[in-house]
């Protein structure tokens, strides 16, 4: 009988029906549980808010699935705009040299293109690092240094300003672009109305822990699910610091006032990538293009993955307010979801507490038996797209599954706790000093 490894080693040929058949799986788990909802619709309502609830989670995840499949991306059309890369910098002597290597690498015109590199008062040697590829680069790298730490934004904000260029693009210092990245991010500028474009975000420490696994098949469905489905009405909401562009015409009527954000009387020293796609969102069309690739690395550890989730979630709840204030001006489909994207994660608590706590206690009923089943199901439609659209069949997608129950078991409860803390500019991971409201910010 051959093993697994086998099966793995064979021709294209054997790859593509492996995906057939996963394909065909996919599909019929889909019906399946479409199936079953409509069968035991009477069961499901006999609670009425779970009954909801669990429709409206399914119509929102699906609908992701759906719209995803009607997602292209932009023609090339040999566009090519003068371009500044802009890449902030605290204590990444680890990877800031090989992240600006990766930028001197594209294949982009030399004569359109400036790389800037911001030291953010970094206590490491982060700034010898980018002064080293500086001098490397023959004059194609400029380097400025904050001789105290003043926090991302206010490094972005330089890198902008440092520049005239027409296009200003961010990589984070942790990431690596694909040589043909920046040609592909920046095509659908061809397009007048488009004001910011995201790019695609892989793993780069995929294989570091059972956690940067996790994250290779969420990070993937997350940028070809989720933003495909956005950019189909030109409604992205969150351009991923990893890789992104923006024009600079729509970025500078707001430049100070994202740079200055307060909320609740506190200044807003994280999320920046959120915020400042919502500063051109209210105006523009922001798209998402699968070609422009970058790798990003991940937390390893289970601590620094929590840290991470609760300040992402910490800015989804600021930001989340203000998008709603003008998200209905959009297209009103994408409107439609973007405000049940909002609402879900305020109810997702409410609705697993009922269902695997407060219904059994006094009902003695099998709702937890459904509501564990369904996550189980949704879990495994995502890693089987995961699986279907990678070049060669792996056993990774298994670790979606498995992040779908870590999800349920901690994350889906740091929703809470975020909005309770989120006038914290604490970061909880580095030493940074800015912005500090007892706690640090990088």
């Amino acid at each position: 009988m051959r093993s697994v490894d086998d099966l793995l080693a064979q021709p294209v040929t054997v790859n593509r029906a492996l995906k057939a058949l996963t394909g065909v799986y996919m599909l019929g788990l889909i019906v399946a549980v479409l199936s079953y909802k409509a069968a035991f619709a009477d069961v499901m309502f006999s609670n009425l808010f779970f009954g909801l609830y669990s429709v409206c989670v399914a119509s929102y995840i699906l609908s992701r699935f759906l719209f995803s499949l009607f997602y292209r991306s932009r023609p090339d059309g040999g566009v090519q705009p003068r371009i500044a890369i802009v890449m902030p910098g605290f204590n990444e002597q680890e990877a800031i040299a090989a992240s600006l290597r990766s930028l001197l690498a594209l294949d982009y015109p030399e004569d359109k293109l400036q790389l800037v590199a911001i030291n953010d008062g970094s206590t490491d040697d982060t700034l010898a690092e980018m002064q080293r590829v500086a001098a490397e680069s023959g004059g194609r790298v400029r380097v400025i240094d904050f001789p105290e730490n003043r926090g991302k934004r206010a490094a972005m904000a330089a890198g902008i300003r440092a520049t005239s260029a027409e296009v200003v693009a961010f990589v984070d210092s942790d990431s690596v672009v694909e040589p043909d990245g920046l040609h592909w991010l920046v095509q659908p500028f061809a397009d007048s109305r488009v004001g910011a474009v995201c790019g695609h975000a892989n793993v780069l420490n995929t294989t570091d822990s059972w956690l940067t696994r996790m994250q290779a098949v969420r990070y993937f469905v997350a940028f070809r699910v989720v933003k495909a489905a956005e950019s189909v009405f030109g409604a992205v909401t969150c351009c991923s610091g990893c890789f992104s562009a923006y024009r600079r015409e729509a970025i500078l009527p707001r430049l100070e006032w994202w740079e200055q954000q307060t909320f609740l009387g506190v200044e807003s020293t994280f999320g920046d990538d959120r915020s400042l796609t919502n500063c051109v969102l209210r105006d523009w069309k922001i798209l998402y293009e699968k070609r422009a690739v970058s790798h990003t690395i991940v937390p390893v550890s289970f601590r620094s993955f929590i840290i991470q989730q609760t300040r992402w979630k910490r800015s989804w709840t600021r930001e989340s307010l203000l998008v709603g204030k003008f998200i209905w001006r959009k297209h009103p489909v994408a409107a439609f979801f973007t405000y049940m994207s909002i609402v879900l994660p305020l109810i997702a608590p409410v609705a697993a507490l009922h269902a695997l706590v407060w219904t059994p206690l006094m009902h003695d009923s099998g709702l937890p038996l459904i509501y564990l089943a369904g996550i189980y199901a949704l879990a495994l439609v995502y890693s089987l797209y995961y699986l279907l659209f990678q070049e060669r069949y792996d056993l990774l997608w298994l670790y979606g599954i498995l992040f779908a129950f870590l999800y349920l078991a901690v994350m889906l409860w740091q929703t809470y706790y975020a909005i309770a803390t989120c006038r914290t500019s604490a970061w909880g991971t580095r030493p940074a000093t800015a912005g500090m409201t007892g706690g640090g910010e990088g």
